[in-house]
């Protein structure tokens, strides 16, 4: 159970929406000035109830909190400060799972973690920490009861049962963390909903999309009460939700700006006239007449979820309708040029973009320049250069690498690549140099390129570029 004290009026907006994210893992305290429980007081009855208290208010004022003489921190209590404007959080102590809160509450609020104590080297394969912290900058991760025993099998090289109920390319995970780990292994479950048991370890990607329709007589909470509603009913989980949809000219609506605002998510507008467009499973004609499209929220909800599919149908209150679309995942595609090939000379988005792949594609020579980088579990799929392999026989095979598809026909790096990420797999495409020669074809998947420093001609890889 997590502490959240909110130092004062300031404090409370993102204590309480801290406390809905994790209403059965959390507690608040709210100080209050002129009464008996000040400052002083809520951070002390947090901290004797609780090991991790994440405060919000000023630096200067928790700073001042904890050192004041009315207050006695505990041995290995863990406090974060979470600044009430919503810019940072800063975990005041440096262990590792303080470190993994701030991330978390980062993700969960939209903030910038700030981290003034020493941390792993980025370039280092073995960070330091529990190796599931690589899915915290994807996705927003957190805890129920008892589910901390995935988290300590993953770190001890004990099997965790993966679980995917939602299509997500993940980044390379441990090599015990998989799906046929046994049936009594720990979960470490990627899902869009509760976990009625509260044992699981969640993975939460953010691909909610909530459309929202209002009218003249929706109060500016109404849409917020009513989407609550939904979620308790359904199990979908607010940390899940991306965006908020509405046609155009809703943005502003005080329902909607609130919704927006509650959930620290953008809103997007879609015209009538491209929502009218949009098969939903209950239009309304009065709807159409009143605004040109016969649905408002399963159509934005479809429009911003981008081809994907309708998981909660029009819900109806006396004043709003929400519907809830869950958007097409697609895989994800880097083309990274590795530059003359040393370490020191890779540029800092080329390392986050292989760390951040589960697959890692190339010639031998370009694999082999990284290979130290990667994340343990990283697939690499290494793809010989034309005329270098032979057959049973011995005979020279003149084609690019030995990789087939279904029919057999031999893929090259680039096919390969494109096959992976069409598959929903986060891959890395790599090849010494600025990667400018790298291309593949159009595909379902997101696709960006990293260049990367010119080769240096005639110097070895490993060398600084000065000749001996």
């Amino acid at each position: 159970m997590i502490g959240l004290v909110a130092i004062y009026g300031p404090g409370r907006p993102l204590t309480d929406e801290l406390q809905e994210l994790w209403p059965e893992s959390s507690h608040a305290y709210r100080a209050s000035r002129g009464n008996c429980f000040q400052g002083p007081e809520a951070m002390q009855f947090a901290l004797d109830r609780h090991r991790q208290v994440i405060a919000v208010g000023s630096l200067a004022a928790v700073v001042g909190l904890l050192t004041d003489p009315r207050v006695d921190v505990p041995r290995g209590a863990e406090v974060l400060c979470v600044d009430p404007g919503r810019r940072w959080v800063i975990p005041l102590t440096h262990s590792d799972s303080a470190v993994e809160l701030a991330e978390e509450v980062a993700g969960a609020l939209g903030v910038t973690p700030v981290f003034t104590g020493p941390q792993p080297d980025p370039g280092s394969p073995a960070d330091a920490g529990n190796p599931l912290d690589v899915l915290t900058p994807h996705a927003v991760r957190y805890r129920r009861a008892g589910a901390g025993e995935a988290a300590e099998a993953a770190a001890d090289g004990r099997p965790v049962r993966l679980v995917t109920e939602v299509a997500y390319p993940l980044p390379a995970l441990p090599p015990n963390v998989r799906p046929d780990a046994p049936e009594d292994a720990p979960v470490l479950r990627v899902t869009d909903r509760e976990d009625p048991d509260g044992e699981d370890l969640l993975v939460v990607p953010r691909t909610l999309v909530v459309g929202i329709g209002a009218g003249s007589g929706t109060g500016s909470a109404d849409a917020m009460r009513l989407l609550t509603d939904v979620l308790k009913e359904t199990g979908y989980l607010r940390s899940a939700i991306a965006r908020i949809a509405t046609v155009t000219g809703k943005a502003d609506h005080p329902a909607v700006r609130w919704a927006a605002r509650c959930l620290n998510v953008p809103v997007d507008e879609h015209p009538a006239e491209a929502l009218a467009r949009l098969t939903v499973p209950n239009p309304s004609a009065a709807v159409g007449t009143a605004v040109g499209t016969a649905s408002v929220a399963e159509a934005a909800a479809l429009a911003g979820a981008d081809g994907g599919e309708l998981v909660v149908p029009k819900r109806k209150s006396a004043t709003a309708t929400i519907a809830i679309a869950r958007a097409a995942v697609r895989g994800r595609l880097a083309l990274i040029g590795l530059g003359p090939g040393a370490h020191d000379l890779l540029v800092p988005r080329a390392l986050a973009e292989l760390r951040r792949a589960s697959v890692v594609v190339g010639r031998p020579a370009d694999v082999e320049a990284v290979a130290a980088l990667l994340r343990p579990g990283t697939r690499q799929v290494v793809l010989p250069e034309p005329g270098t392999v032979r057959n049973a026989r011995g005979a020279v095979l003149d084609r690019a690498g030995v990789a087939t598809d279904r029919a057999g026909r031999a893929v090259d790096p680039a096919g390969a690549a494109a096959t992976l990420a069409a598959h929903g797999h986060a891959v890395a495409l790599v090849a010494l140099g600025d990667g400018a020669g790298l291309t593949v074809p159009a595909g379902a998947y997101e696709l960006l390129r990293v260049p990367g420093l010119p080769g240096a001609p005639g110097l070895p890889a490993d060398t600084d570029g000065v000749p001996a």
